[in-house]
């Protein structure tokens, strides 16, 4: 039988509240500590693959997220002609898969209702800015003083921009990204399909992106995400300018947009989001594991940000299941993980500039790779499996 463990879980985005729920069905004491004072979920609308709806499925909590998602069919990336550049079918990995757009406070609402049933105790407003062994235990402590201790793990989701991560001694790579994007998600009153997240490029230093994300936790309105790729450092100088510029820009690239942009009416509506790059050459240590963004934040472009950590969720909770012995837990826990967070992280690293860059010479070779792959039925399949999370994922065993 195993050992019970006092499990202390930093951050409430998608990989802790998981990984709490989970552990706390084996009978494990979790606390789960978030920074903000109350449930704010953030963020655009997300692309959930079938990696991570697995583990939805085994938290319980997929059939109601289902319902207010929108069922995603395929990619479908074009250029300012309409010319075809990339279009990925999941039906070519088998008629039930697909992916779901959702919106962000959708997933957290039914996370946290899992959590409260599965009885997590979750602390808001505790920003925990320190831990340490005392032990063999983990004491947390707070920028006000507050402290806790007695935890036999110590479990970091708290983002890309973790306050714990270089404090317990972990190394790697963690930059920002020169390009992010800017965001924002309104009505869709039928301008865009909801089977398919719909892109258009133009060259490499224009991307624009709309997928639909479903409805609002309470609401029957479809809704849709718009991406618009932008340079970071030339962020304040675009939002100095006129919103209406700025729009007919977007517009310029796709003319149907225009009834969502028309609900935009304030800069303020439209928000930025930053990338970072997240690259470590170990996620746990003494009694420690780093899950999520955490541990490996990467560009969007192969949108697997909350799959990845959800899949890290899962695969914690199987290996403390698996290995009485908690060190020996962990380190299989990497193990296990290693394959799919270093193929992703590459695979995104590598397809960043062909999407986001100054790199304009790249534009021909994206349109002649693409060209012929989608001739290759091999290629093709590997390339639909790669945006469904798929490569080497570690899903929950049924």
């Amino acid at each position: 039988m195993n050992p019970k463990l006092r499990v202390a879980v930093v951050g409430c985005g998608s990989a802790g509240p998981a990984a709490a729920i989970l552990l706390r069905r084996q009978g494990h004491e979790v606390t789960l500590y978030e920074r903000a004072p109350d449930c704010r979920p953030v963020g655009a609308g997300f692309l959930l693959q079938p990696s991570g709806m697995a583990v939805l499925r085994e938290l319980g909590i997929l059939e109601e997220i289902l319902r207010r998602g929108a069922r995603v069919e395929r990619l479908h990336v074009v250029d300012r002609d309409e010319r075809e550049v990339l279009d990925l079918h999941y039906a070519e990995l088998g008629k039930d898969l697909h992916g779901l757009g959702l919106h962000r406070p959708v997933l957290l609402h039914f996370l946290l209702e899992a959590m409260r049933d599965a009885g997590v105790d979750v602390r808001w407003g505790w920003e925990i800015s320190q831990a340490r062994r005392e032990d063999g235990k983990w004491l947390l402590e707070t920028a006000d003083g507050r402290r806790e201790t007695g935890y036999d793990l110590l479990v970091v989701a708290d983002g890309a921009r973790s306050a714990l991560r270089g404090k317990l001694g972990f190394k790697g790579i963690n930059r920002g990204y020169p390009w992010g994007a800017h965001w924002f998600i309104g009505e869709n009153r039928g301008a865009f399909p909801e089977s398919e997240l719909y892109q258009i490029v133009h060259g490499t230093r224009r991307l624009l992106g709309f997928l639909a994300t479903g409805t609002e936790l309470d609401g029957t309105e479809p809704l849709v995400s718009l991406f618009w790729s932008i340079k970071l450092a030339d962020d304040a100088t675009i939002r100095a300018r006129p919103l209406a510029e700025w729009k007919q820009t977007i517009l310029d690239l796709c003319p149907r947009a225009d009834a969502l942009l028309g609900q935009i009416h304030d800069w303020s509506q439209v928000l930025t989001a930053r990338y970072g790059d997240v690259a470590m050459s170990r996620w746990h240590g003494d009694g420690v594991v780093i899950l999520g963004d955490a541990g490996h934040a990467m560009s969007p472009q192969l949108g697997q940000g909350v799959n990845l950590a959800l899949a890290d969720a899962a695969c914690l909770a199987d290996s403390i299941t698996r290995f009485p012995d908690l060190t020996e837990a962990l380190s299989r826990y990497s193990r296990e993980r290693r394959m799919a967070l270093a193929y992703y992280r590459l695979a995104s690293r590598q397809l960043t500039p062909w999407f986001q860059s100054d790199h304009e010479w790249l534009t021909p070779l994206r349109t002649g790779f693409f060209g012929i792959t989608r001739h290759l039925p091999l290629a093709r399949r590997f390339m639909t499996k790669t945006m469904a999370g798929l490569v080497g994922a570690s899903l929950p065993r049924k």
